[in-house]
């Protein structure tokens, strides 16, 4: 898979599916792994990590759509700005590129 993350074990591989449980709560916050269902219920941590992921990407474009009539800063430090949130956007929308590849592998390997 082309957006499959290169930090992660390829699917199919020994013991991949706990290593992608953790490597989705890492796109997660940090309290989500105290929750047990997140932990063992890979259908439960799919969903809330794509809609966590998907509301960061929109937040981040909507941060950027507006920031230029309601953040009140000056030219340079509002270009600094719109670079930040360009490179942010970018990462995230590859992040959630990812997680989509991860989910839908658990997804296959669970109804197998």
């Amino acid at each position: 898979m082309s957006s499959w993350p290169s930090d992660l074990t390829p699917a199919g591989a020994t013991g991949w599916q706990v290593k992608a449980i953790s490597w989705l709560l890492d796109r997660c916050p940090s309290e989500f792994r105290t929750y047990e269902v997140f932990r063992t219920q890979p259908a439960a941590l799919s969903y809330v990590t794509q809609f966590h992921l998907e509301h960061q990407v929109e937040a981040i474009r909507d941060a950027y759509r507006s920031a230029r009539t309601t953040s009140n800063l000056k030219p340079e430090p509002l270009d600094e700005l719109l670079a930040a949130l360009e490179h942010e956007g970018a990462r995230l929308a590859l992040e959630l590129e990812q997680a989509r590849c991860v989910i839908h592998a658990l997804q296959r390997d669970n109804s197998q």
